[in-house]
């Protein structure tokens, strides 16, 4: 986005006048001095992780977790929403409702009422991916909770019935997010970052919908529930041999079949700085996205993106939530993140305004992010933010089930076990001028792509201030 000059000296004096005001709202908002000092970090006491590979290409790993008697486990498979046919982009949300909807030797019903008996839950998700299918209950039932994710990962059939049923949910859950301002919004914001790649797509379109057939179900999960494309986590009151002993049982006779699906291309890792708005007659509010693609899982800027971002809008004490929250009174919850995945990745700043301040909005983003990759952050917000990351670690992997999910996230992103104790000293070893330096590279405002939903005869004029506007469609 170029400013033509007019504009930029408008811009230079909202920087100053932002200046002003986010040094007034740090005085206003500074930490007490006679508080304690904090305590020492706790580390993150991991088990043992066994890693194991049975004869079909299933990989196994396992983790014994003694104390309370439950177990958790997780069977992922390569292939998610981005795999799905061109002609059927949205399948998967079918597919992840009815995976568990029966199977040749048990009904949904019976699924229901053997995990009610062992104080089990069921849950299948999709991710852009990865596909997969959790199960959690008390360990002295977890021969019959493998027995159930083994049926539930090798037998599903897909009743006529239950496909029904969950495409009219689906049709159903269409009609009330287009009731939403991001409904729209998504699909201009994503289609700009992404162009023509499977990441672009995030909302699925009734008339595809409506033509998800039991057999494109039936397909897709034969393509991506094949052994040597999977994994099983297992975690809790349980020895590794038992475990092992488990999915030896249940599933080393299961087989891959000859069908293999093409692998996704890498994502773009840029995008051409724009300014879009989706015209939403008569909205009181505009809802403010802004945001570039990122590089993929494993970036050797993981760590110091992470921190970068956390003290640019991650977090409710943030830099940005402290200016257009707390300091100008803008917007209740503006957050920002940065997702990575298998093939590429996303940093979204969303916040939604007044639409009276529409503007002023995005110049208060703007100077944010040009603050982050022109100056230095300080000791205290450097040390605030790698304790917020280190502390959520640790609470995101006390339990089994979390622990689980995220070893089926580093899979399918190409990680080991062993990644998990990289976390916090990675995070730990980040310094002022990485954060800086990550500013510089990503998040400086000229790199970004600015999508605005809200009724463009009242925020146009607004928008035009800050450079050429293009009315998008979805």
């Amino acid at each position: 986005m170029r400013l033509s000059a007019p504009t930029f000296f408008l811009f230079v004096f909202f920087i100053l006048a932002s200046s002003t005001g986010g040094i007034q709202a740090q005085e206003r908002n500074a930490v007490p001095r006679d508080l304690p000092a904090y305590g020492q970090d706790k580390p993150l006491k991991l088990p043992h992780v066994a890693e194991r590979k049975l004869l079909n290409g299933l990989t196994l790993w396992l983790v014994e977790r003694r104390g309370l008697p439950l177990v958790s486990m997780c069977l992922a498979v390569r292939g998610g929403s981005a795999m799905d046919p061109g002609d059927r982009r949205g399948l998967s949300a079918v597919l992840s409702a009815t995976v568990s909807a029966g199977t040749r030797q048990r009904s949904s019903r019976q699924i229901a009422e053997e995990l009610q008996a062992l104080g089990a839950d069921i849950d299948v998700g999709v991710g852009k991916d990865i596909t997969y299918i959790t199960l959690s209950g008390l360990s002295s039932g977890a021969d019959t909770l493998v027995k159930i994710l083994a049926d539930t990962a090798r037998n599903a059939n897909f009743p006529e019935n239950e496909v029904r049923l969950e495409t009219e949910n689906a049709l159903q859950s269409i009609m009330a997010s287009r009731s939403q301002p991001s409904y729209d919004l998504n699909q201009v914001f994503y289609h700009q970052l992404f162009g023509e790649h499977p990441y672009a797509f995030v909302n699925p379109r009734p008339e595809v919908i409506r033509q998800v057939s039991r057999d494109d179900l039936l397909e897709a999960y034969r393509q991506r529930f094949q052994p040597d494309r999977a994994i099983l986590i297992m975690a809790g009151d349980l020895s590794a041999a038992e475990m092992e002993k488990l999915a030896i049982r249940h599933l080393g006779d299961w087989k891959s079949s000859m069908t293999r699906m093409a692998d996704i291309p890498l994502a773009p890792s840029r995008a051409d700085p724009v300014l879009l708005l989706v015209d939403r007659p008569h909205s009181v509010q505009s809802t403010i996205y802004v945001g570039r693609p990122m590089p993929a899982a494993n970036s050797p800027d993981e760590f110091p993106l992470q921190v970068a971002n956390t003290i640019f809008g991650g977090t409710f004490g943030s830099r940005l939530t402290t200016n257009i929250r707390e300091d100008k009174g803008y917007t209740y919850s503006p957050h920002a993140s940065i997702n990575d995945w298998a093939r590429g990745g996303i940093f979204n700043v969303a916040a939604s305004v007044r639409n009276e301040v529409t503007a002023a909005t995005l110049v208060e983003i703007f100077y944010e992010l040009d603050r982050l990759a022109t100056t230095l952050p300080d000791n205290d917000e450097l040390s605030r933010a790698k304790r917020y990351l280190k502390g959520r670690f640790l609470l995101a992997n006390e339990t089994p089930d979390s622990l689980t999910f995220t070893l089926a996230g580093y899979w399918i992103n190409g990680k080991t076990p062993k990644d998990l104790t990289r976390y916090m000293p990675a995070i730990q070893k980040v310094r002022r001028r990485d954060v800086r330096a990550m500013g510089r590279k990503y998040l400086s405002s000229r790199k970004q792509v600015v999508a605005v939903s809200g009724d463009a005869t009242i925020i146009r004029d607004q928008l035009s201030l800050l450079g050429e506007v293009k009315v998008s469609t979805p």
